[in-house]
């Protein structure tokens, strides 16, 4: 990526914290997702109920998926930021925001899936 694409957003403090903290947590995502599931071929618990058990198995396809949702919706977010930096200021704090929230939720969500597994 060439950081002329993402200038606004390198130039303010505040941008440039929240986006290098969520790529900071992605890519610990990413190091939970291959260090816990690479060499795992059985399928993967995704969501367990306390009341109904197992309500659905995956593969491993299925966990690099919301790792790959999340580093979409970073992908994007940090490009709307970028191109309403000078328009709406606050609506580019509000994407650092988002962005930020979004990649914690994944990070609990890898993290949850780790633990039932």
């Amino acid at each position: 990526m060439r950081l002329a694409i993402i200038k606004e957003v390198i130039k303010d403090k505040y941008l440039r914290t929240i986006f290098a903290i969520s790529a900071l947590l992605l890519l610990i995502v990413f190091t939970l997702i291959c260090f816990k599931f690479i060499g795992i071929r059985n399928p993967i618990i995704v969501h367990f109920d306390v009341y109904k058990g197992i309500d659905f198995l995956g593969s491993r396809i299925d966990v690099f998926g919301i790792f790959l949702a999340a580093v979409v919706i970073f992908l994007i977010n940090l490009f709307l930021s970028n191109h309403l930096f000078y328009r709406e200021r606050f609506l580019s704090y509000v994407f650092a925001a988002t962005t930020l929230f979004l990649v914690v939720l994944a990070l609990i969500a890898i993290a949850a899936i780790i633990s039932v597994n």
